[in-house]
């Protein structure tokens, strides 16, 4: 049996206290110090607690807790917190003995430790000065203090032993809880070391853990640190308020559930102002609280998702969701919020769409801090916010859009798609000016915090940022958007994406953001981008910036003598500027007439210097910094205008000091794409700007002597010969540079042939020099030349026969005699290829891609005879040559027998020529007779996609700014049953600018060219092969009484071509005239048929469509009270007056017809139906018909054309009461090149031979309609 271990008994043998003497502190403390070192000596459960029992009650004497002397209280609150110790579990005293107990340790630790000197108090005010001051204020450190480590083992005793358990069933117990917190708060100092706050937070803990209930006392001291230090968290006091709460998460949840839906249920109902301030408030310390303790508020956070449903408190669901947003953003990397409060969060989420704008608003503004804390809920927190981007109302859309822009770089590439950002940038089209100025500057923020990293080629940086130029060109650009939107988008490009350098030494750098932002554009964003330029149209003298700097340094503020003479076309150019710039017009009229006024000749030479094309990258920035700074100064009112004029007009984006820097590049090139942005920069300003290649002239002799760089040569000529145009004195006569041009004319690239042979027409001694370059050209092809060669030297041909016609004609007879005989009429090598698949230009066979060069140089010869007096009889060859190309599906007759993909080149090179023709008034109206018009109309329709694409983009070019005649005008409206969306899409946008083209037009003009191709359009249906008319006897089992339109699905389909063009260009106005013209056809005959009943009843059909597209719209269709013109080129008058009323009472459309048509109308065209597709994918040509068929779109490519023809036209048409109009002159410009992709529907080969016999028939019978003619008395129009 084990020996018995003996208790150890406390060896304290004299009294603690003497009796009936009085004694010094000095003897006092010796016998209270040993009293102190023999209890701690002794250990719990291992004393005989008897032992204790005659220092238990003098250790309670009020001798003691009260004594003046500091050490003597000291060790008197040791020895008693031993004592607890020792009898633990049990207590050695009562309660009240126990009160007083505490009370005396709190006292001391409160007097002693605390680092002012002022009073204890037992309560202290929560948000005191004085206690402020005491937490920042020692008097000295505190092991400095008398005593500290007594105080330091009475707090640690405390901690361990946990006796101060037993205050919480004392009497008086919640003062001292209280007590205790707010002396702990007190005592906590910056010097005490990190053990003794640990001992003080398990005190205030056990206190916490040990209470059923806390005193309001303990609340109200918790949440007073939490107010009052939450900005200092550093503050020793509020750190250990922190520890205690997070160490007790569980049991003060319920409590702080209390605290706040107190504050709920006292303000949240029907809240007045201030209720308003206290809940929010209280929301701010619940988000604090949340910060550092997040565990005590999982009771309280579903409070706040109670106040999401409250219907009709809008101010509490606002607050309570701005709340949450915060919360949920709080404690980045934490839990995922979306899993620590599921419900709650979901609830969240769909404030997204709240009734109220307030909530939604404030539901938006916090999720930027959500994404950038927590990206495991990006994903659905994102889904949530694209919505808010289609906002109804505008501060969200704003809200949304500073979202994306104040994400920082990383959150942004790695925790927001990219789709996001896209949608973003599609509110850069919204109809709010603050939308769309938040959005662009978005976007351009993120790609400035984005632009090294996509110089680095950072392949995800590129796809998640670069292409925000390319969404910002193209919300520029958009047909919709407005001179507003144009000027708020251009500025933010030009002062975010390619910002001036500040130091205007940076040009390289300058030049390669240029390049590096092309080399991420599209076609639609790179011609978008030359549109920013302000160089397109420049030439064409399009550019009213340069006239106004001139004009208002001659006005000089109206003060000088004339001022008078000055003021008209000042004032006409400052319209013109103020309608074609700004968003409000008369404002900006207003500005710059102000401007002119203010006659200070420095700010017009600053002005003047920005918009000079010959200006310098450094003139520039010194001049536009030092324009605005003194406006800034000195007509601060005019800055907004004035600020936008100058960034819209200066030649900020390309100006000649980007030269060298580009013509570097393209030596010495980091990529093929830097290199390919860089020739065409340097092409654009060549063709658009030649004078800034006026100071830049040896470099380009320089460019042109290198034999290894051809894109290099090329560009060279090409400025060469440009500048040598504007400024003949600065061509170069060197033999040397001559004999590399005619060198390179024969031998180089084709590309190169041809600027290089338009450098010589243009330089010195142009005709010695071109003499020279044909014969060495006809030499060379005296003998046989084929491949690569022969394209060179075709394309010289056709440039000297544009550029040089005198010297091309002397020797003309030989010239086409080769490319008839040589190129032209020779079998195709590609024979046996069929189909008509695009292919790239210059992969057909070189004798194919000759051909397309040979109908060039015939067309250039020809343009030549535009002033000849026999110009129409000199034109037949190549009009006939070109037509039948077009006839013959893209061959030039059956024994050249091209193949399929060169048929499709050579059918819309052919298309191309003859509308280059047509630019010619004398040549117009042959091009124009409607048997070569249908031709060249039909290539909208053309089997291949290609064909379509490009002469679609050509057309483009020509109508929007209405350099042909009104007929072509219809043109686009073919495009209706194209099965690509994009070309329907594309033909919508060239009919629907028309307006906008003609506007500043009389109202006689407008009408010729808007509403009266109308009528040609409906001609044209007549005569369509996809238009079915059945005639009687056709087919004997079929309804022999029965003629007309007979099928519901060719009905519609015929009626899509009509839809697209009141789709585009019907409004309110012109309804009435449209449908004047629509049933005017009646009061005519077709020139080109016997049989009129089509042509009425597409007369019919359109007027349903009209009544029925102006019966959606709510528009009434008044009667026209105007004389209406037909063109009498297609129509005849109707031989007597009964014959014409009996027409016009007639109807014939059958009521089942009009059945079929009860819709039409209703509805904006839309993706087309898909067509037929025959099985061995080849279609003929036919050509006074035009075929629909078409094929599925492949990726386009085009490049732009470099020529600049000038012609003029003219188009005579005839009133029904005989009346002759003529058709204004319009410039011209020549051709687009070519692209890749597509595939085509077809038609079979016996289709064809059909197709050509009846074409010949029915042009011989054109022939002879137009040998008569209708009316004696009319008279044609002067040409």
């Amino acid at each position: 049996m084990a020996p018995r271990t003996s208790l150890a008994k406390l060896d304290f043998k004299e009294p603690l206290l003497q009796q009936g003497k009085r004694e010094t502190s000095d003897a006092l403390l010796k016998r209270l110090k040993t009293l102190r070192q023999k209890l701690a000596a002794l250990e719990q459960d291992m004393t005989d607690t008897k032992s204790l029992d005659p220092i238990r009650k003098p250790l309670i004497q009020q001798t003691l807790l009260h004594h003046k002397d500091r050490g003597v209280k000291a060790y008197t609150a040791c020895c008693l917190a031993d004592l607890l110790r020792l009898y633990a579990p049990d207590a050695p005293y009562s309660d009240v003995q126990l009160r007083d107990i505490f009370q005396f340790f709190l006292t001391q630790l409160q007097v002693n430790l605390r680092p002012s000197t002022s009073a204890p108090q037992n309560r202290p005010q929560a948000k005191s000065k004085a206690t402020d001051a005491s937490q920042t204020t020692l008097m000295q450190r505190i092991t400095d203090i008398p005593y500290y480590t007594d105080y330091y083992y009475l707090i640690e005793s405390l901690a361990t032993i946990k006796s101060i358990v037993l205050i919480c069933d004392v009497p008086g117990s919640e003062d001292l809880m209280d007590g205790y917190f707010n002396g702990f708060m007190e005592i906590a100092r910056p010097d005490m070391n990190k053990t003794l706050m640990r001992y003080m937070r398990d005190v205030l803990v056990a206190i916490i853990e040990e209470a059923s209930s806390l005193p309001a006392g303990v609340m109200d001291c918790i949440i007073g640190q939490f107010e009052m230090y939450a900005s200092k968290p550093e503050t020793p006091s509020f750190q250990l308020t922190v520890d205690v709460c997070n160490e007790v998460a569980d049991k003060l949840k319920r409590p702080f559930y209390a605290h706040f839906s107190e504050i709920q249920l006292a303000h949240g109902r029907d809240p007045s102002p201030n209720d308003l301030k206290i809940l929010s408030q209280s929301h701010d310390l619940l988000l604090t609280i949340n910060r550092f303790c997040p565990d005590t508020l999982l009771n309280t956070v579903p409070l706040l998702e109670e106040n999401l449903k409250a219907a009709d408190e809008i101010p509490l669901r606002q607050l309570s969701t701005r709340t949450l947003g915060h919360l949920f953003a709080q404690r980045a990397g934490s839990d995922d919020p979306a899993k620590r409060y599921p419900s709650t969060w979901r609830a969240w989420l769909l404030k997204k769409t709240d009734k109220a704008v307030q909530v939604r608003l404030s539901w938006v503004e916090t999720t930027q801090q959500i994404l950038v804390a927590h990206p495991e809920v990006r994903r659905e927190l994102e889904d949530a916010m694209v919505g808010r981007f289609e906002d109804p109302d505008e501060k969200v859309r704003v809200a949304i859009c500073k979202v994306i822009g104040s994400l920082d770089y990383e959150t942004a590439l790695h925790h927001v798609r990219a789709k996001t950002l896209q949608v973003a940038g599609g509110r850069m089209l919204d109809k709010k000016s603050a939308v769309r100025a938040e959005a662009a500057n978005a976007l351009a923020k993120l790609y400035e915090l984005a632009y090294s990293e996509i110089e680095a080629n950072n392949s995800e940086v590129v796809d998640q940022f670069a292409w925000i130029p390319q969404a910002m060109i193209a919300a520029l650009f958009r047909g919709e958007a407005t001179n507003e939107m144009r000027i708020q988008i251009s500025t933010i490009f030009k002062t975010s994406i390619i910002p001036l350098p500040q130091d205007a030494e940076e040009e390289q750098a300058w030049v390669d953001r240029l390049l590096l932002i092309s080399m991420h554009l599209d076609e639609d964003g790179m011609t978008g981008l030359k549109r920013m330029t302000n160089l397109i149209g420049y030439a064409q003298g399009n550019w009213p910036f340069s006239a106004f700097a001139g004009l208002l340094e001659s006005y000089g503020g109206g003060e000088n003598e004339q001022s008078e003479q000055i003021k008209g076309p000042l004032n006409f150019c400052i319209n013109m500027i103020a309608r074609t710039v700004y968003g409000e017009p008369e404002k900006a009229k207003k500005d710059l007439l102000s401007f002119a006024d203010i006659s200070e000749p420095r700010l017009y030479k600053l002005y003047k210097t920005c918009v000079d094309i010959t200006s310098s990258l450094s003139a520039i920035v010194k001049a536009r910094n030092e324009f605005l700074r003194r406006v800034h100064q000195s007509h601060e009112d005019l800055l907004p205008t004035l600020t936008a004029l100058v960034d819209m007009s200066a030649w900020n984006v390309l100006n000649h000091s980007s030269i060298p820097p580009l013509i570097r590049r393209l030596q010495r090139a980091d990529s093929e794409d830097i290199a390919s942005a860089a020739a065409q920069f340097l092409g654009l300003m060549a063709k658009e700007g030649p004078p800034m290649y006026k100071s830049h002239v040896q470099k380009l002799v320089a460019a042109v002597a290198d034999k290894k760089n051809d894109r290099l040569v090329e560009i060279g000529f090409q400025g060469l010969a440009a500048v040598c145009k504007i400024y003949p004195e600065v061509a170069p006569t060197d033999s040397r540079t001559i004999e590399r041009a005619i060198n390179v004319a024969q031998e180089g690239t084709p590309r190169q042939a041809k600027f290089a042979t338009r450098f010589l027409a243009r330089s010195k001694d142009a005709a010695s020099h071109c003499s020279k370059l044909i014969d060495a050209i006809l030499k060379s092809v005296s003998k046989e030349v084929d491949g690569e060669r022969q394209l060179t030297l075709l394309t010289a041909l056709s440039e000297l026969a544009r550029s040089a016609p005198k010297t091309f004609e002397r020797k003309s007879t030989e010239i086409i005699k080769y490319v008839m005989n040589e190129v032209l009429l020779k079998t195709s090598p590609s024979q046996e290829v069929d189909g008509d698949e695009w292919v790239p230009l210059e992969t057909l066979e070189p004798l194919d891609h000759a051909k397309t060069i040979a109908l060039r140089v015939c067309t250039h010869w020809s343009l030549a005879f535009a002033r000849d007096e026999d110009a129409s009889a000199l034109i037949r060859p190549t009009l006939t040559l070109l037509s039948a190309v077009l006839s013959n599906d893209g061959m030039i007759n059956e024994n050249t027998r091209e193949g399929g993909p060169a048929r499709c080149h050579m059918r819309l090179r052919a298309s191309l020529c003859l509308l280059k023709l047509a630019h010619v008034k004398t040549f117009d109206k042959i091009v124009s007779q409607p048997t070569t018009f249908e031709l060249v109309g039909g290539t909208v329709q053309d089997p291949c996609y290609m064909v379509r694409h490009l002469w679609l983009k050509k057309l483009q070019a020509v109508l929007l700014p209405q350099r042909l005649l009104p007929r072509w005008n219809l043109m686009p409206a073919l495009a209706a049953m194209d099965p690509d969306q994009d070309n329907v899409s594309l033909a919508k946008k060239i009919l629907s600018a028309i307006p906008a083209s003609c506007a500043r037009l009389s109202s006689a003009e407008r009408i010729e060219r808007i509403e009266m191709p109308f009528a040609r359009l409906l001609h044209l249906l007549t005569h369509h092969p996809d238009f079915e008319w059945h005639e009687p006897g056709e087919n004997e089992e079929d309804e022999k009484n029965k003629e007309g339109i007979t099928s519901m699905q060719n009905l519609k389909d015929i009626a899509r071509f009509i839809e697209l063009y009141l789709d585009c260009l019907a409004h309110r106005d012109n309804v009435g005239l449209l449908f004047a013209i629509a049933g005017h056809l009646k009061a005519v005959r077709d020139r080109f048929s016997d049989n009129n009943k089509p042509l009425y009843s597409l007369s019919e059909l359109a007027q349903i469509i009209i009544r029925n597209r102006a019966e959606k719209h709510g528009w009434s269709v008044p009667v026209y009270p105007g004389k209406i013109s037909m063109p009498r080129d297609i129509f005849h008058n109707a031989e007597t007056p009964e014959e014409r009323t009996k027409v016009l009472r007639t109807q014939y459309l059958s009521e089942e017809v009009r059945g079929w048509a009860r819709g039409l109308g209703r509805r904006a065209v839309a993706v087309p139906s898909v067509r037929r597709v025959t099985e061995n994918n080849s279609s003929p040509r036919k050509r006074t018909k035009s075929s629909t068929k078409a094929s599925r779109k492949k990726r386009r490519q085009s490049e732009t054309s470099d020529e600049d023809s000038d012609a003029s036209s003219s188009e005579s048409e005839v009133e029904s009461e005989i009346e002759v109009e003529d058709e204004p002159e319009q410039d011209g410009e020549e051709e687009t090149v070519l692209g890749r992709g597509g595939k085509r529907g077809a038609k079979t080969k016996a289709n064809r031979a059909v197709g050509k016999k009846a074409r010949r028939e029915k042009a011989e019978k054109k022939k002879k309609d137009e040998e008569m003619d209708v009316d004696e008395g009319e008279s044609e129009a002067s040409e």
